[in-house]
């Protein structure tokens, strides 16, 4: 019997107990009863029950209930669904979710609208003194709201410059600084009129933020006051409380630093410690100087964090979160193990999408977790992908094919009028490039993010590549991300980054990886040759190997691939060492000028 004739049949039967007027509890507890202790222990106890009746007929269920109990029992799995030991973490957090977000709705359904400035404002008032941004570069300095310290520690290059301060004050506690005194009787002691911000809606730009080009050329996209709201909400929905201390590495020009990082601990009222520069050496020096709670990563920040040589205080520290994204499974683990029980917040999403996840549960590796009543909130769909069209694949009617639980699919999520896609500011054709229409019905709208995610059975998802960073090689995809994260395991290399280059006469690309040595290490060819063979797909193994001394990233700490893929496996024009797969040596040998023109010819077997 199939699982919806069971569902059938056991709904037809509390149906029947339903009219009958009998008690249900007797087959829910027999259902749990089984799940949490097994078929065995559940069926002498229902045997029991069955015995003693007679004797406790006054507090016992009619044999009816009893007898659908037995049914359920039959119809119904032995094990509860995969997912469903989630469902008080998921009814949690979709009812945390939901509260905040109606909480946004209603700020803008007042008039004027209530938006970032007017939370600032209020946190200037209702605390004066709180040190709401900490700057550790040069002239390092805590800044409150009410600014005196800040003035007077500038004000000898301001009056330099013959710059004139004032206090809205009746008298100035500050030598060289005037007060307003008999003016501010005449003026009003009330904010700038809020009706000046009155045209603003939940759809006026806030913001805007230039993606990082990855698919093309970096294009400003639009940030609305009411999405600045809905991230730095997160810091709340992730348990972050006014009391946090938040750190903040990551550049200002990105969603993470700017919006979730600065604007979110302004809308709280937590304090935010920002740092002009990464650095993984004084990364933990600094949480301890300044009592950091919370800290926001992208995951090569963490990254280099764990490939820092260890050190006896690594545990002495206050952070207990860690919000953002990109975080791999073994750095993950790495983390927690050297630097203790950090809760890590892992979140998947991005400036333009219209979408996002959050790994509420905490499970490794994960980006995000959906359930039933998030994707009523906010369907999706993982689809079959084209990797050289970057397109989604089309059954005979037309509409895209979904991808079953553990496969690979492209996320398209759904452009709704409560999710709407914002797109781009200039020219429309670059908006309507990123939307897909007649996705799973006639007429419907869905973003395309551009990523590769899996999802499981339990609604975890999991980031599998960028579209444009898989390549395809003897009719397979192969994962940048993947291959990477193999690699990675070599203990003398330091860090990975994959790539696709052309070859002359064959479809597709073939796999290279620019490599850095770990300090003091040399690079060995034979064991590097043994882990990607026994790790590695023939066709995902990476047939060149390029030695760098640094791997160049973007300001958002993400790989640079492009020059990479553009220069390929050119012994002429590139100065590394390069090696190639040897099947025969069964090595990486290094790459000389006869071995490339003999893989340019064809001669050298791929």
């Amino acid at each position: 019997m199939g699982g919806r004739q069971q569902l059938a049949g056991l709904l037809l039967l509390l149906f029947m107990l339903w009219v009958l007027e009998q008690p249900l509890w007797p087959a829910a507890l027999a259902l749990a009863l089984r799940w949490l202790l097994g078929d065995p222990t559940c069926c002498i106890l229902l045997g029991l029950a069955v015995l003693v009746r007679p004797w406790l007929s006054p507090w016992m269920p009619h044999w009816v209930s009893l007898a659908v109990a037995a049914i359920a029992l039959m119809l119904l799995p032995p094990r509860p669904p995969p997912g469903l030991r989630w469902l008080p973490s998921d009814i949690s957090y979709v009812l945390k979710a939901t509260y905040l977000n109606l909480r946004v709705r209603r700020r803008f359904n007042r008039q004027p609208p209530d938006t970032f400035v007017d939370s600032f404002e209020r946190q200037a008032q209702v605390h004066p003194g709180h040190v709401s941004l900490v700057w550790t570069g040069p002239g390092a300095c805590s800044i409150t709201f009410n600014l005196q310290e800040n003035l007077e520690e500038v004000l000898p290059k301001l009056q330099a410059e013959n710059v004139h301060c004032f206090y809205f004050s009746p008298s100035s506690p500050t030598p060289g600084v005037g007060a307003l005194g008999a003016a501010l009787d005449t003026a009003s002691s009330k904010p700038v009129p809020a009706d000046l911000r009155a045209k603003i809606t939940r759809k006026s730009p806030a913001v805007y933020i230039y993606t990082s080009g990855t698919t093309g050329l970096p294009k400003p996209a639009i940030v609305t006051h009411e999405k600045v709201l809905q991230i730095s909400q997160m810091l709340p929905l992730c348990g972050v409380t006014p009391d946090d201390v938040v750190y903040v590495v990551l550049p200002l020009h990105h969603t993470m630093g700017l919006i979730l990082g600065l604007l979110g601990c302004l809308e709280l009222g937590a304090t935010c410690v920002l740092v002009p520069k990464f650095s993984a050496s004084s990364f933990w020096s600094d949480c301890r100087q300044h009592g950091v709670t919370v800290i926001l990563y992208v995951g090569e920040v963490l990254r280099y964090l764990c490939n820092v040589p260890q050190q006896p205080d690594d545990k002495i520290h206050s952070v207990r979160l860690a919000i953002g994204n990109g975080l791999r499974a073994n750095v993950w683990k790495t983390l927690q193990q050297r630097f203790g029980p950090i809760r890590i917040w892992e979140a998947y999403g991005s400036t333009e999408g219209n979408a996002g996840f959050i790994n509420y549960p905490g499970h490794c590796g994960a980006v995000g977790k959906t359930n039933c009543f998030l994707r009523m909130l906010a369907p999706f769909e993982l689809v079959q992908f084209d990797t050289e069209a970057a397109e989604p694949v089309r059954d005979k009617q037309g509409f895209c094919i979904p991808v079953k639980p553990g496969k690979a699919g492209l996320l398209l999520t759904k452009v709704l009028r409560h999710n709407p896609f914002l797109g781009y500011r200039g020219p429309k054709e670059q908006s309507e490039r990123k939307l897909v229409r007649h996705v799973r019905q006639e007429g419907d709208i869905y973003y395309n993010t551009g990523d590769v995610l899996i999802m499981d059975q339990e609604g975890f998802l999991y980031f599998q590549d960028r579209l444009g960073d898989t390549f395809r090689w003897k009719g397979e995809n192969v994962s940048t991300r993947e291959v990477e994260g193999v690699l990675n395991l070599v203990d003398f290399l330091q860090e990975v980054n994959v790539y696709g280059v052309p070859v002359p006469g064959c479809e597709g690309k073939i796999g290279m990886a620019a490599v850095k040595l770990a300090p003091g290490r040399t690079f060995n060819g034979q064991e590097l040759y043994q882990h990607a063979r026994a790790w590695l797909p023939t066709y995902a193994t990476p047939h060149f190997i390029r030695i760098q001394d640094t791997l160049d990233i973007t300001s958002t700490f993400k790989l640079k691939k492009s020059q990479l893929a553009q220069e390929g496996f050119n012994v002429g024009i590139i100065g590394d060492p390069l090696f190639i797969l040897d099947n025969q040596a069964q090595a990486f040998r290094p790459l000389t000028a006869d071995m490339f023109r003999a893989v340019c010819e064809g001669t050298w077997k791929l």
